[in-house]
């Protein structure tokens, strides 16, 4: 069965987004810890940080780089994966959280 993740990147279920590309798409979490809390999760489906390619890390880091450029942030956030412990999906992802730059977040809501 596809992860919850996998889904939203179908257009299977509904999400707020951030910022997509062909490769990662980065979405508000439905229970966010943080003024900003977004989720960077890479379309290509694997089940954590351990089994991913490095070149995948690499491309997330990145793209938290250019979500806290976005945001106007660039020396204020914080990073997070879960591998196993603490992880709710079996789908990597990274969370971006700050409590800064809320007033520069815009989404593109998907879905019902």
């Amino acid at each position: 069965m596809p992860s919850v993740f996998t889904r939203i990147i179908n257009r299977e279920l509904p999400s707020k987004i951030f910022l997509e590309t062909d490769d990662v798409i980065v979405i508000k979490p439905l229970d966010p810890e943080d003024l900003v809390h977004l989720l960077i999760i890479p379309k290509a489906d694997t089940p954590n940080v351990y089994l991913t390619p490095d070149a995948t890390v690499v491309q997330l880091v990145q793209t938290a780089r250019e979500v806290a450029d976005r945001l106007g942030i660039p020396d204020h956030f914080r990073l997070k994966f879960n591998n196993g412990y603490g992880q709710e999906i079996d789908h990597v992802h990274l969370h971006f959280l700050s409590n800064r730059g809320a007033d520069r977040l815009v989404f593109e809501e998907v879905g019902s």
